[in-house]
């Protein structure tokens, strides 16, 4: 169970971490270097774009090793089950 659990779980936290930092980075260098240009109003738009295109990412990244892990059975409520 272990090894099916880790299948296709490297690249999924490689593109997590390379997207967490490199959306800070991205917000870091906006607001450092392009921000005084724009009003206050455009640079929250541009650090939401940031944030809602790491959301995306994420989402896209992690949908379908958890709709894996889900028809296989891996996270029913077998305990649950076992309770009742």
């Amino acid at each position: 169970m272990a090894n099916s659990l880790a299948d296709g779980m490297g690249w999924r936290v490689t593109t997590s971490i390379i997207t967490f930092f490199g959306s800070i980075i991205g917000i870091i260098i906006w607001l450092f270097f392009y921000a005084e240009n724009y009003t206050i109003y455009q640079n929250i738009a541009i650090v939401v774009i940031i944030f809602l295109a790491f959301i995306a990412v994420m989402a896209a990244t992690w949908a379908s090793w958890g709709l894996k892990q889900s028809r296989e059975g891996k996270w029913s409520n077998s305990k649950k089950e076992e309770v009742e």
